[in-house]
């Protein structure tokens, strides 16, 4: 992009990623009603002709059980005709016109707790803003099935066609990190930083969080160390540092966590901070785990006034992980904000069994760094390209001048990590077979070298159907489908509930033996209903 799109002030988070791209074939015709086509700000409209009508038979009503379920807000007439304006979407379908800003570029992130709230929102009979809906971070939480490069990050890249828009392709571009031995990772020295205050109380929060924190304890090695403050009004040490191997005295501290009265996470931080200065080491890793519900009341409530000690612990090497707990009274903006500004990540625990991917099987990749200050950027060939629009990151943007400027901050790429972002994307009639996106991804290794690896595609590359694609295509489809309707978006003039549920229904036949994608149909379903 030639100007910065929606710039964040804060440093953003990265890890390994996967872009998905959505584009329209060269055959063309008048373009659905709704598509604009321009710079940013969406002036210009699109000449671009699609004369195939509606791909398949989304937006009609469906046989069997879906053809009793009516399209909700946005949704498509049943002849596959554009709905009634009082049905239209909240977000018009703008498109950016390469011809003016043929580069997309944004940090990498690996966040999943936009998703993990969802889900805890859903199976409590529930909602979530559409605004805590984040797609990348829905994307993130499930596999994707890239091959992880040795050393770094790597870039992938497949596509298949777009179903509910005829002559469209969804293309994905994978960003890979590589994964980390747990026997051959340095010792870590982690201080947690435990929210006390009385909103704890409500929800079960407490309870989740304890059972969090005894499942990241078993999973440290005998040669870590551990420190945990306790934050309320004031905020005080709950574990000096202790050898991981001190099972005993790091559960005592753990039981003795009580909510209390107000929330001062600012003062919780810094003794944090203090705490893992202390204990820094050479040859170590330094982390800060901050576990809350995101609620300040007392000290500095926002983000703004304890951004600049995270920003400089991170600097120093110390990386910060939020873990959001409690689907009541939760500021998912401050946690989110405080993980991009402390060069880490943001979970949303919301089960036990949450707990166990992200601090047992998944601790490595918690707490090792693969990749620093990455950022991902995108080009579209004017010549071939009519329009592009990316689906998420919307928060991650970076001024297209600053993607090899790396005094411009990245974000930390985990260990074993993949991220997957999205585009709509247009391309002109008549357009030919050669490259029409390249993707790069850049990054510094562990010596402070720039790295850059790039991938291209062409549309003779992507699949020709949904049933040739990858299952893991199919399934990243399925999920944009998903935060796209509950964000009252622009594809929702094309997809009704009963094709969203449709598609959600064909993966488990394709991805046999994966829960999250069995869970995601069973969410799709009550999130619909």
């Amino acid at each position: 992009m030639a100007t910065p799109r929606v710039r964040r002030s804060i440093t953003q988070l990265v890890a390994a990623a996967a872009l998905v791209v959505a584009v329209s074939a060269c055959s063309g015709g008048p373009g659905p009603e709704g598509d604009s086509v321009g710079p940013k700000n969406g002036n210009s409209n699109s000449n671009n002709n699609n004369n195939n009508g509606n791909g398949g038979s989304y937006g009609k009503p469906s046989g069997g059980n879906g053809s009793a379920q009516p399209a909700p807000r946005g949704g498509s007439s049943t002849d596959g005709s554009p709905p009634p304006q009082e049905e239209r979407p909240d977000r018009a379908l703008e498109m950016t016109d390469p011809a003016e800003d043929s580069q997309s570029t944004f940090a990498l992130d690996i966040d999943t707790g936009s998703y993990t709230r969802f889900r805890d929102a859903v199976n409590q009979g529930s909602s979530i803003s559409p605004d805590e809906v984040r797609t990348e971070e829905f994307v993130n939480y499930f596999q994707q099935g890239y091959e992880a490069p040795r050393d770094g990050l790597a870039v992938s890249i497949d596509a298949a066609t777009l179903p509910f828009r005829a002559g469209h392709r969804l293309v994905r571009v994978g960003i890979s990190s590589a994964a980390a031995d747990s026997e051959s990772r340095t010792d870590v020295d982690l201080v947690l930083v435990v929210d006390c205050s009385g909103s704890m109380n409500e929800a079960n929060k407490m309870e989740t969080t304890k059972a969090a924190l005894r499942t990241l304890a078993r999973s440290l090695r005998s040669t870590d160390r551990v420190a945990m403050v306790c934050y309320s009004t004031e905020a005080e040490v709950a574990l000096e540092p202790t050898d991981a191997s001190d099972r005993r005295a790091i559960d005592r501290a753990i039981d003795s966590l009580r909510p209390q009265a107000s929330t001062n996470a600012e003062a919780g931080l810094a003794l944090g901070y203090d705490l893992a200065q202390s204990m820094q080491r050479k040859g170590r890793m330094s982390r800060v785990v901050l576990v809350s519900d995101g609620v300040a009341n007392v000290g500095a409530t926002g983000a703004s006034q304890i951004l600049e000690r995270i920003s400089t612990q991170a600097r120093a090497g110390t990386n910060l992980i939020s873990v959001g707990v409690g689907i009541q009274d939760y500021n998912d903006h401050l946690l989110e904000q405080l993980a991009d500004r402390g060069d880490g990540w943001h979970v949303y625990v919301d089960t036990t069994a949450e707990a166990e991917r992200v601090f047992a099987t998944g601790l490595t990749g918690s707490l090792v760094v693969a990749a620093s200050d990455a950022k991902a950027q995108v080009e579209f060939d004017p010549e071939q390209v009519q329009g592009y629009r990316l689906l998420g990151f919307e928060n991650r943007d970076v001024a297209d001048q600053d993607f090899r400027n790396d005094a411009v901050d990245g974000g930390e790429v985990f260990a074993g990590h993949t991220t997957t972002a999205l585009y709509d994307v247009e391309l002109r009639e008549g357009a030919g077979n050669g490259s029409f996106v390249t993707a790069t991804v850049r990054y510094l290794d562990a010596g402070g070298r720039a790295v850059e690896r790039t991938r291209q595609l062409r549309d003779g590359e992507c699949a020709p159907t949904l049933d040739q694609a990858s299952p893991r295509l199919r399934q990243d489809l399925v999920v944009a489908m998903l935060t796209d309707r509950l964000t009252h978006g622009p594809w929702s003039q094309w997809v009704s509930v009963s094709d969203l549920r449709q598609e959600a229904a064909s993966l488990p036949a394709a991805l046999d033996g994966d829960r999250d994608v069995a869970e995601l149909v069973r969410l799709v379903e009550q999130a619909t209903t």
